[in-house]
């Protein structure tokens, strides 16, 4: 830990001294929460953001690839290049986080795996926030240990793109987009195809997506649609159960829809959303003969909420509504009574205030969310931002939240050979705490803070005997307590060629479990311990080069360095480029089912007018 800390000091006082920073601002990005809406710099959470810059200097060819280079985030791959990934926030499992693109919940009640089935492209990106720590009174009890928004582009003028690369294992990615502005009525639509033989038996996958996205001008108000589906076909070798079931296959396609506007009613700033989510889920245990045993489960999600604010004279007023209502069907999550078809309605009101006090120097925002859930009953989470602004460019804060995360429907009914449900288990519950300070003059970003976590009746599988037979079950195992580290820096420099930026990201997680009888364990085991991310970009002329460098220590599995490289070259309204993750070859897993790929060399060009 002492090594590690040693390079992160090195790095960001190098970048903190350093001179002929370009004239970059982040602070003014406002955050998209469905509530109040703060400037980044005038915010008293821990929120990293992957700029537009960022996502083009990376170049990766999915967002599970982008979310791997945030500090204290954690992308469990099983397949590679966006297939499958779960999303583990400061030490949580792939159930406690929350996705959303545009404010819009991709919750899945069947499963936390599906949560990264989006529909979006990389290229449709302007930017991704990241909160980190306590969210369920800002975006709902799912936002357990943080939440992810990713924010999609505006078409601002015409344009086209298109792209195309080839790699190794018969890798195919091709990418089209176009946007046409008209007046006040904005639009793009997008759409690429991914595929590939795989890197070993039964891996290989086939990804299609298609987005659209829209906004039309109205006075005072703006009309926005979105609408995207994707279409995922692949080899699961050993993604479930146990690492000797080789012959999984499963075929997913998601789909979303959502009309927001945004309006103002006299001095009130108006937000109101109406989404949709469908999920469709076919699993087979033996590719070559799915009628041995598969599984088919269709959820519809269809959600309805506004949002209210008002500025006063001592800061602003937040106040709204949300209706969620859930139907899932399937051929294998039965409860007692043998059926398969589940309701769950979650009704939530929220209220919130930020005072702003000695010439806004001193910022407090409480907060509550009331929500009354149709099988569960009424719940209460209460939150408290503390920020106090040093100056311009420097400011601490601290925050404190309580959480909830329902069990999926997966844990509680699902049955096979080797996995069974419990339809006994209790909600998870969690009180966190962070204190932190963000240093954010032009060109600069130096962020810190220590959090904490105390967690009740946390849920994951564990082997249990049933009738001679190990099998999965999820239970209420653990009382577990996570403390940790998180400092990042990111710098930017003006000169022409040379060193364009670096940055440099530490995560430390201490988690202590009070009750780990039932072992071992599937998924809060492998969270991880040490996690350091070093990047940099070069440029010179018309190439570029993007070098970042990871290095995952995890509680139970072996720990591993990896390299991931992006060179590419701009020649008028082309771009060549070659890309090689995991440079070096390493051999290493993020589950402790799934060994991924070694070096995977890819090359292309993309095409912009």
């Amino acid at each position: 830990m002492k090594y590690l800390l040693t390079i992160v000091i090195t790095f960001i006082v190098t970048m903190a001294t350093g001179q002929d920073t370009l004239q970059y601002e982040i602070g003014d990005v406002v955050i998209s929460e469905n509530r109040i809406q703060i400037p980044f710099s005038d915010n008293s959470r821990t929120i990293s953001i992957i700029t537009k810059q960022e996502i083009q200097e990376l170049n990766s060819s999915s967002i599970n690839e982008l979310l791997q280079n945030v500090g204290g985030v954690d992308i469990r791959q099983r397949g590679v290049h966006g297939v499958q990934g779960d999303l583990s926030i400061r030490g949580g499992t792939f159930e406690q986080a929350l996705v959303l693109i545009n404010g819009i919940k991709m919750i899945d009640p069947q499963t936390g795996h599906f949560m990264m089935n989006l529909p979006v492209s990389v290229n449709d990106i302007e930017r991704i926030e990241v909160l980190k720590g306590p969210a369920a009174r800002v975006f709902g009890q799912n936002a357990f240990a943080g939440a992810i928004n990713i924010i999609t582009k505006t078409p601002q003028e015409q344009e086209a793109e298109l792209e195309v690369e080839y790699g190794e294992n018969k890798l195919v990615n091709v990418f089209a987009g176009i946007s046409l502005p008209i007046g006040n009525y904005k639009q793009r639509i997008s759409a690429s195809h991914s595929q590939s033989d795989g890197y070993r038996f039964n891996s290989d996958y086939k990804i299609s997506n298609v987005f659209y996205q829209s906004q039309i001008d109205i006075k005072k108000a703006k009309l926005q649609l979105y609408g995207g589906h994707t279409d995922r076909k692949f080899g699961a070798n050993g993604f479930y159960g146990r690492e000797t079931f080789v012959d999984q296959y499963e075929e997913v396609r998601t789909t979303f829809a959502s009309a927001q506007l945004h309006s103002n009613i006299s001095d009130w700033k108006v937000i109101t959303k109406a989404n949709w989510r469908h999920n469709k889920d076919n699993w087979q245990f033996m590719r070559e003969d799915p009628e041995f045993f598969q599984n088919f489960h269709t959820t519809n999600v269809y959600n309805g909420e506004s949002h209210f604010t008002r500025d006063h004279k001592l800061g602003i007023f937040g106040i709204g509504a949300e209706v969620n209502h859930i139907r899932l069907s399937s051929s294998n999550l039965k409860d007692s009574e043998g059926s398969g078809d589940h309701n769950r309605t979650q009704t939530s009101v929220h209220i919130e205030n930020r005072f702003l006090l000695a010439d806004d120097v001193i910022d407090i925002t409480p907060g509550i969310l009331l929500l009354d859930i149709s099988d569960i009953g009424f719940e209460v989470f209460p939150g408290l931002d503390i920020g106090y602004r040093v100056n311009n460019v420097f400011k601490v804060y601290s925050n404190i939240g309580w959480t909830m995360r329902i069990p999926s429907f997966t844990e509680l009914y699902y049955r096979d050979s080797g996995n069974v449900g419990n339809p006994s288990l209790t909600e998870e519950r969690a009180f966190t705490y962070e204190i932190g300070a963000k240093y954010n003059p032009k060109g600069l970003l130096l962020q810190a803070s220590i959090f904490a976590r105390s967690a009740s009746d946390q849920i994951d599988w564990t082997l249990i005997t049933i009738d001679s037979t190990e099998k999965w079950m999820p239970s209420n195992f653990n009382n577990a307590t996570y403390r940790g580290l998180d400092i990042s820096a990111k710098k930017y420099f003006s000169k022409n060629n040379g060193i364009k930026s670096i940055h440099v990201a530490y995560t430390y997680i201490d988690a202590t479990f009070d009750n780990t009888s039932l072992m071992p364990s599937r998924n809060q085991l492998e969270n991880l311990k040490h996690q350091l991310i070093l990047g940099t970009n070069l440029h010179y002329g018309g190439l570029n080069l993007n070098l970042n460098f990871r290095y995952n220590d995890r509680v139970t599995l072996e720990n591993y360095s990896l390299v991931d490289s992006h060179l590419s070259y701009q020649f008028g309204q082309y771009t060549f480029s070659v890309r090689a993750n995991n440079l070096l070859g390493t051999t290493y897993r993020e589950t402790n089912l799934v060994e991924m790929p070694g070096r995977w060399v890819m090359g292309g060009v993309r095409y912009y007018l």
